[in-house]
């Protein structure tokens, strides 16, 4: 069985940058050099796309409170 996954994606139009998630989870999210905004961790991504990643289930607890921290609520994420 291979190892479960998390879905976790950003609605990054509505970053306001205030980088809680990057000091919470350094490990699955950064600031884009290109638009100050939040991403995905260039290894997590899916088709490079830097709003969406699968991450493994280990980082769970520490996307969960990026996402709970957001002050704009724009971090979602889902058990695969």
């Amino acid at each position: 069985m291979a190892e479960a996954k998390i879905r976790v994606w950003i609605d990054r139009e509505q970053c306001i940058a205030d980088m809680v998630c990057v000091s919470l989870c350094p490990d699955v999210f950064e600031m884009s050099e290109e638009d100050g905004k939040a991403q995905i961790v260039s290894k997590w991504r899916v088709d490079d796309n830097p709003a969406e990643g699968l991450v493994p289930a280990d980082l769970k607890d520490c996307v969960a409170s990026a996402s709970e921290a957001c002050p704009v609520s724009i971090i979602h994420f889902e058990e695969k």
